[in-house]
């Protein structure tokens, strides 16, 4: 009896076996034959197992995508490709959170909402205008993205834990960037070489340093926020590392738009806890100033005639958008379609240094619109448009407005609405900080086409989506203290 119950198991094991072997060996020729698509079917396997994870593992995947992906291309590790794969990754999201997540409210509804309707007039507009099909999607994609992200986030189902291991998450990103930005300005050297875990992007460095001003907010409102001192230290401490990223990066526009957002932030917690000040602002106010006096580049804020000559690239941008618009019977309600304007998809089409060899938009073939063109000649003609991205047609704002005309910038203001009203009130530290970085983001945006950097805005998405789900109730939820009033 033994032998005969042996034997079957024994042929099984011996079938497995056979099985995996033969299993190794066609994967091991796919991947020297083809190696992009073995890496394609490692990602629809790994879709698949992530299917039946939770909620928060497709959160965490899709930040870790967008924020780590450069670093791991330019170490050779993964393909390029897989700097486009949080997008999947946030649509995964959604979709596990409408199955798996909490039940809608009128909050998730109108995100949902808005979504769907920026995607239906996307389509609508390309319908008109024209252009490769993939446009619709593509632009949809870039600037809803971070929308996907806060739904899942807020479909989560609630635990203190899962809040905590997300902003743990946040603090890694922004604090990654200080060991890799230290050795960049130590081996290679300061500015556009200071790219932290975004090194391979022409931005790169500006990306860090705006993801380490994220984290910054966030330290400073955990400190204005404590009544222990020696906590309250270290929060400022940490806050004012961070904010040292950015200069060593070279990336004055992210400073201009963090101190509005740096205001806000003191206005609606000092005003509470207002002896706090004390300690808090002569420390902030030194960082501030010492930047100013002894970081040159950032004079330039305080040159108001360069600033009123720079601002022409802006309203210039402008003015090209609405003459194009007047060229068309329904240009201001349909826009000149997607990506046919100065939004970021529009440059894929035409900017090789934009478009990086084995990048996945190779494969659609954009080809630049009319206004494109247009616009980059005007940024040319003029020394000081394009000496800086700051002085630049280039915005998010603009290219929304471009592509989609009032409705579409409508649709997208509107979203944000929504997130802005239904932040908690009260003595809660993460809707401060959710409030101050949606600032300095909507600053960034009227800046260059921050709106559309997915490992900026998926960060800032993630800040958000978490003050929307504080309140009192979750007041010291990260560390474990409680936030007395002093």
């Amino acid at each position: 009896m033994k032998g005969t119950n042996t034997r079957p198991r024994i042929s099984s094991a011996l079938r497995a076996g056979v099985f995996i072997a033969a299993g190794g060996v066609l994967t091991g020729l796919v991947i020297l034959k083809a190696p992009l698509m073995a890496w394609l079917l490692m990602a629809v396997v790994a879709g698949l197992v992530l299917l039946q994870a939770p909620i928060i593992a497709w959160i965490i995947a899709t930040v870790l995508a967008a924020t780590l992906s450069r670093l791991l291309v330019t170490l050779a590790i993964v393909p390029t490709f897989l700097n486009f794969f949080h997008f999947p990754l946030a649509l995964g999201a959604v979709f596990v959170a409408a199955m798996k997540g909490k039940k809608e409210t009128p909050l998730t509804r109108s995100i949902l909402f808005g979504s769907a309707a920026l995607f239906l007039f996307s389509y609508l507009s390309w319908i008109i205008n024209g252009g490769e099909i993939l446009r619709p999607v593509m632009n949809w994609l870039v600037f809803c993205e971070p929308f996907l992200l806060i739904y899942a986030v807020v479909r989560m189902p609630s635990s203190s834990s899962r809040n905590r291991s997300l902003y743990w998450l946040l603090f890694g990103v922004a604090f990654l960037q200080v060991p890799l930005v230290i050795w960049q300005v130590l081996n290679i050297g300061w500015g556009d070489y200071a790219a932290g875990s975004f090194v391979g992007m022409g931005a790169g460095a500006h990306v860090a340093g705006a993801v380490a001003l994220v984290g910054s907010v966030m330290c400073l409102a955990r400190s204005f926020s404590t009544a222990i001192m020696k906590k309250r230290l270290i929060w400022l401490t940490a806050g004012v590392v961070l904010f040292v990223i950015p200069v060593l990066a070279d990336a004055k526009q992210v400073i201009i738009a963090f101190l509005p957002a740096l205001f806000l932030l003191l206005f609606t917690t000092l005003t509470i806890h207002w002896k706090r000040a004390v300690l808090v602002l002569p420390v902030l106010s030194g960082a501030v100033l010492g930047s100013f006096s002894y970081y040159r580049p950032l004079r330039m804020v305080l040159d108001w005639t360069l600033i009123s000559q720079g601002a022409f690239g802006k309203i210039e941008a402008l003015y090209l958008i609405a003459r194009k618009f007047q060229a068309r019977p329904a240009g201001w309600f349909l826009g000149l379609g997607p990506g046919n304007s100065i939004s970021r998809i529009a440059f894929l089409a035409i900017e090789e240094s934009v478009v990086k060899p084995g990048s996945p938009t190779n494969l659609v073939e954009l080809r630049p619109a009319p206004a494109t063109r247009e616009l980059l000649q005007l940024t040319a003609s003029n020394w000081l448009f394009s000496a800086s991205s700051v002085w630049s047609g280039i915005s998010s704002w603009l290219g929304l407005f471009g592509d989609l005309g009032f409705p579409g910038i409508g649709i997208y203001i509107w979203i944000c609405t929504w997130l802005w009203k239904n932040m908690p009130r009260g003595h809660s530290w993460e809707a401060a900080a959710a409030r101050a970085v949606m600032v300095m983001a909507g600053v960034l945006g009227f800046l260059f086409s921050w709106l559309e950097e997915p490992g900026f805005m998926l960060t800032v998405a993630l800040v958000v989506a978490l003050g929307l789900v504080s309140g009192k109730k979750h007041i010291g939820s990260v560390v474990d203290e409680n936030s007395v009033s002093s």
